[in-house]
């Protein structure tokens, strides 16, 4: 094994990582905790989240901290022609190209797929366009909260702030294109093991919102009403009319949640002395949740009808009725009472909490680390387990420029070459 090389199942896979912010980086998390050897590009200012996403110390912020750990980093100019011979013999040594860019600036800096393809025959090439290629913002700048707009994931939660929806936390957009996309990475490692081909990967923050939307998202002819005939007459005179988020919610939620917003079985309450979630996705569960406290639902009696005068205040009676019974005992009671009637449930923890949660802790779910320069932080553990190739956290994040001169080392620049490179700001931190 290497010096570089750690266990695990990608154990000898190489990776290059192109990206900055959340996505991409948080793919690279992925695969250096299954042991590939990844190295960041940044750019000699750094990756800009280091400045941003909370930061600590001067170009130490917790956002970088937390989707950079187990990897290596260099600082490059890659706008620069002279960085060339150092991208092209990254782009020799790596199995896996990671990129994320404004789809105009890969051609303009010779770092498009066909580009790479041409220097490494082989290489599989992940390219991240946060709305997709095509279309009427194809190409364009998207983040997270642009894209929950977009995608209609922001209406999904129903959290609003003086009558206008707030965008979700964390950003489930971003992190889950990074398991979308070290995912793809895997499946075309599998391809290239059986045939030798590496190929290109597109991921998007767009596409990642529409599939983890799943049913709140979907239409089905069978049951949803044309949106042209139910939802944009009314929503549009709502608007005409000055309403509201919550007014224009409800239009939504009418026409096309079918009273899911009155789902007592699977939601958060507010108990006596604080708060606690229950979980049941199937009749058998909903009818002990029934049985443990007593509430009629009138979903279940026969004759129920959705679309039937009052059915919609009904269901807001029966959300009521289970708001005001949980706040007649403590958390604890609940617990105790829903478990032994076989009822999935758990306390509601805030972040503090669940840190040091044993559930957490116990199963590896949240991890201790030692930065060199911000010290001891607690983060996600690596979110999968294998048995003969265990994941593990590796080191805490790089420093800016950490490992510029050791990796430029190890691609074969001499050391008058690396010195060179670094006085004319090809490679190395910008001096401040």
């Amino acid at each position: 094994m290497s010096e570089n090389e750690r266990p695990g199942a990608l154990a000898g896979v190489r990776v290059l990582e192109i990206a900055q912010a959340l996505a991409v980086p948080f793919a690279g998390v992925l695969l250096a905790d299954m042991g590939a050897d990844v190295i960041k590009v940044e750019p000699p200012s750094g990756d800009g989240i280091r400045h941003t996403m909370e930061p600590i110390l001067p170009g130490e912020s917790k956002g970088f901290t937390l989707v950079n750990r187990g990897k290596r980093a260099i600082c490059l100019d890659i706008t620069r022609a002279e960085s060339r011979p150092v991208l092209e013999r990254l782009v020799r040594w790596a199995d896996v190209v990671m990129v994320s860019m404004k789809p105009a600036d890969l051609p303009r800096y010779h770092i498009a797929y066909e580009d790479l393809r041409a220097i490494n025959p082989s290489v599989i090439y992940l390219e991240h366009v946060p709305l997709g290629k095509h279309g009427p913002l194809g190409g364009e700048p998207g983040y997270d909260v642009v894209v929950q707009g977009l995608s209609g994931t922001a209406v999904l939660t129903a959290r609003e702030r003086d009558g206008v929806p707030m965008n979700i936390r964390p950003a489930f957009n971003d992190m889950g294109t990074g398991a979308f996309s070290a995912f793809g990475v895997v499946a075309a490692l599998r391809h290239r093991d059986r045939t030798g081909e590496g190929q290109r990967i597109e991921t998007s923050l767009l596409g990642t919102a529409m599939a983890l939307g799943h049913q709140l998202l979907s239409w089905f002819a069978a049951t949803d009403p044309p949106a042209d005939e139910a939802f944009f007459p009314q929503v549009e005179a709502a608007r005409a009319r000055g309403e509201g988020f919550a007014e224009q919610r409800a239009i939504w939620e009418r026409n096309y949640v079918r009273g899911g917003f009155a789902n007592i079985y699977f939601r958060h309450y507010r108990t006596k002395d604080g708060f606690m979630s229950v979980g049941c996705l199937s009749p058998q569960l909903n009818a002990r949740f029934r049985s443990v406290t007593g509430i009629a639902d009138p979903r279940t009696q026969p004759g129920w009808d959705f679309n039937a005068p009052g059915s919609f205040e009904r269901l807001g009676e029966l959300v009521r009725e289970c708001e005001v019974l949980f706040a007649e005992y403590t958390t604890a009671e609940w617990i105790e009472r829903l478990r032994k009637g076989g009822v999935p449930c758990g306390k509601l923890n805030f972040p503090p909490e669940a840190m040091i949660d044993p559930q957490m802790v116990e199963n590896g779910y949240v991890v201790e680390m030692e930065h060199p320069l911000l010290g001891m932080y607690r983060t996600f553990g690596p979110p999968v387990k294998m048995d003969a190739t265990p994941t593990a956290a590796g080191a805490p994040p790089p420093v800016l420029d950490e490992h510029t001169d050791s990796v430029l080392a190890d691609l074969g620049f001499s050391g008058p070459e690396v010195e060179a490179l670094r006085a004319s700001g090809v490679a190395g931190a910008s001096r401040r």
